[in-house]
């Protein structure tokens, strides 16, 4: 679990520092580069939401609705809301240089109407797959293997391949209800969660799931590149976190991690950057604007060096600001 939250937290940290790559033209080296930053940690956020799954989803760890909905769920609301609030300031005291009452009133506002800062998706996410834990816990409680992965098999239709592919031929003939079968994102991460107590529990032969995960990290950066190539500009649709690469990119790496031999323990390191890992999702933002404005970016050099030693950097400075935070008694509680 812990190389888990630590691969996909430097992963989401890549997946931001990528993006500004994207502004080199369209299949320049240091436009594949990014491409190849931004395809390898893709699969971050679905991982974060199996591991998710692989703990919550266990039969045996007890959850009641009042842990859920006194603990979990008011935790997770109260970071949300907070962090968001920290957003909403920090940009208007960077582009506005202050606030104002009347600017605070607003920020407010727009914070209890969820009109977040973009990458706080995830916890909107999270809040609906823990509000889904009762039921969830029900199905992997009681369904049997084949039953689990009957269930997978129509997730994967319904929330990976019917929306990835609604926008072509036959899918464009079709007309009325069945056009409203497919999941749409915050509904798929609870199946990314079943699928990652399933791996927990089936996953075998390392090397099977290795491949899996090379031949999705293939199919986002060849299936990006030459849909990109063919408009011209960047085709986003493989880099959705509901894409057929992402999952088997997603699935590749957690069956990997699941089914290889326990034999060493996990080095200090990967530790402490699991247990920071929720910290350094909210606040990564904050260090990678300010190293930006420093001129330290994916855009400052050959990104195929720039992305992971910014990255690297941006890691860094929110590893620091955890390390204070966790030492703030309520910060650390509620907050990070």
């Amino acid at each position: 679990m812990d190389l888990l939250k630590s691969l996909a937290i430097t992963g989401v940290i890549l997946i931001h520092v990528s993006a500004g790559g994207y502004s080199h033209p369209v299949g320049s080296f240091h436009w594949l580069s990014a491409l190849f930053w931004g395809s390898v940690s893709r699969a971050s956020v679905p991982i974060f939401l199996m591991v998710t799954g692989a703990l919550m989803l266990d039969p045996r760890r007890e959850l009641t609705l009042r842990q859920l909905w006194l603990q979990k769920i008011p935790r997770l609301l109260a970071a949300l809301l907070a962090w968001a609030l920290i957003y909403q300031l920090w940009q208007m005291g960077r582009y506005d240089g202050g606030v104002t009452a009347r600017e605070l009133a607003e920020a407010v506002k727009h914070v209890l109407a969820f009109h977040h800062q973009n990458h706080l998706y995830y916890l909107h996410i999270a809040l609906l797959v823990y509000a889904l834990l009762p039921v969830t816990r029900i199905i992997t409680a009681h369904a049997d293997r084949h039953t689990l992965e009957y269930l997978l098999i129509l997730w994967a239709v319904l929330g990976i391949l019917y929306p990835t592919f609604k926008g072509c031929w036959p899918l464009t003939l079709l007309r009325g209800i069945p056009t409203q079968y497919g999941l749409n994102l915050a509904y798929t991460a609870a199946g990314y969660g079943l699928l990652g107590w399933y791996l927990r529990q089936y996953a075998a032969s390392p090397r099977r799931w290795a491949l899996t995960a090379a031949a999705g990290f293939l199919v986002i950066f060849g299936g990006t590149a030459l849909l990109s190539l063919k408009d011209g500009r960047l085709n986003e649709t493989l880099l959705e976190a509901a894409s057929p690469g992402t999952v088997l990119l997603a699935a590749g790496i957690c069956g990997w991690a699941f089914s290889t031999p326990k034999e060493r323990p996990t080095p200090p390191v990967l530790h402490t950057l699991s247990q920071a890992s929720f910290c350094v999702y909210l606040v990564h933002l904050i260090p990678y604007w300010e190293l930006g404005r420093l001129g330290l970016s994916a855009v400052a050099g050959p990104c195929i060096l720039l992305i992971p030693l910014t990255a690297a950097a941006v890691l860094v400075c929110s590893l620091a600001v955890w390390a204070v935070l966790s030492r703030v008694p309520t910060v650390g509680k509620w907050l990070i």
